[in-house]
């Protein structure tokens, strides 16, 4: 019988009782695993891959200090969260997770310190938070989506005239991708482990030539790419890959996480030889057009609606990121963070909370102290050069 590895813990909210267990992911019992999915099913909210089980068991099989937190009302399950981290925990998967939260209903109402208050996390830092519960999400953030519920053709004539714009700008950039170099085509679901590698190259080129700390470099990250990716099409949660050509020269490729319906965007890169041809947006035109065929009835971007995104987002989807205070130390040292963040973005350009967004990068992926010294001195070293 799985057992929970804190101890049941009782708490009163609003005349209600509520009961909070704390397990690892090889011991989440049968029932938790179901209340998972039926959670997810009802909440439209939670129409992210990144809501599927089957992420949270990927990071864990790779990670040691993921945690699932259970929250019962009345014998009944009706929120969970998997957090990574003790006293400062952070959303499983994270920096790599783009959307996280509770799985809950729709109707659900307590807040994340309800179903923190029983585990040893002292501060929930969070950077993409799916909510409706406003006092926890002081600084909310949109992402692009398209949705295709009648298909792409009629996506497509939805769309206003800055669109069309765009398009024919788009339109004239592969006819001289086509006369230059060769004609535009797709390898869709590809399974090369030479373009896998090529993306991998290009995105670490990407992040050294803007200064951003390497999230790829860390020991688990890589791993879990390549092992949703390895899962193959028939899984229920996987990553698939889609690779642009020019010619015979390889242009772009776009990785994204899927359950078969939704599409995330995840890893994307292009060859920055190509770069006046938009490889990207090329690419992405293509997997639109395809959807119907590769079954995917949502595409999302990620955060951020400026920039091309602008262009295709039929719709939006809130996010928040911040932090939680549960008690002690760490709660403590997270508002002391936060007011200087705030102080830093009145008087500093926002000095402290770009160090501070850095080193909650570096230490979701690094483990050792050493490591998180390393990673910050590569990075601020990398800016500076």
């Amino acid at each position: 019988m799985a057992k929970p590895l804190e101890n049941i813990w009782d708490k009163t909210v609003g005349g209600n009782t509520l009961q909070t267990y704390v397990y690892k992911s090889q011991d989440l019992p049968d029932a938790v695993r179901a209340a998972w999915s039926r959670l997810r099913a009802s909440n439209p909210k939670l129409y992210s891959p990144y809501f599927h089980i089957d992420y949270t068991l990927a990071v864990a099989s790779l990670r040691k200090d993921v945690n699932i937190a259970v929250l019962e009302e009345a014998g009944e399950i009706v929120a969970i969260l998997p957090y990574q981290g003790e006293s400062f925990a952070r959303p499983v998967g994270a920096p790599m997770t783009d959307y996280h939260g509770l799985i809950c209903g729709p109707d659900y109402r307590y807040s994340l310190q309800d179903i923190l208050s029983a585990t040893s996390v002292g501060a929930y830092h969070f950077s993409a938070l799916v909510s409706d519960i406003e006092q926890d999400v002081p600084k909310t953030h949109l992402g692009a989506v398209m949705s295709f519920p009648e298909g792409a053709e009629v996506w497509r004539e939805a769309r206003d005239s800055s669109f069309r714009k765009h398009q024919k700008s788009l339109r004239r950039r592969i006819r001289k991708a086509t006369e230059e170099i060769g004609a535009p085509h797709i390898i869709f679901r590809s399974q090369s482990i030479e373009e896998f590698d090529t993306l991998i190259d290009w995105k670490v080129a990407q992040y050294a030539a803007s200064g951003y700390y390497n999230v790829l470099g860390a020991e688990w990250t890589l791993p879990l790419l390549k092992s949703l990716w390895k899962k193959g099409i028939d899984a229920p949660l996987r990553l698939e890959m889609h690779s642009l050509y020019f010619g015979n020269q390889l242009a772009a490729i776009d990785t994204g996480l899927t359950d078969g319906t939704t599409y995330h965007s995840w890893i994307v890169a292009y060859n920055n030889a190509f770069r006046s041809y938009s490889p990207g947006t090329q690419l992405l035109n293509q997997i639109i057009d395809a959807s119907d065929t590769l079954g995917y009835k949502t595409i999302d971007l990620g955060l951020g609606i400026d920039d091309f995104k602008q262009y295709y987002a039929s719709e939006t989807v809130k996010a928040a990121s911040g932090f939680a205070s549960i008690s002690g130390p760490a709660a403590k040292l997270s508002k002391l963070y936060d007011a200087a963040e705030k102080l830093g973005q009145k008087h500093l350009s926002d000095a402290p909370g770009r160090l501070r967004r850095r080193y909650n990068q570096v230490s979701a992926c690094e483990d050792t102290l050493s490591g998180r010294a390393k990673a910050m001195f590569s990075a601020v070293t990398a800016k500076k050069s």
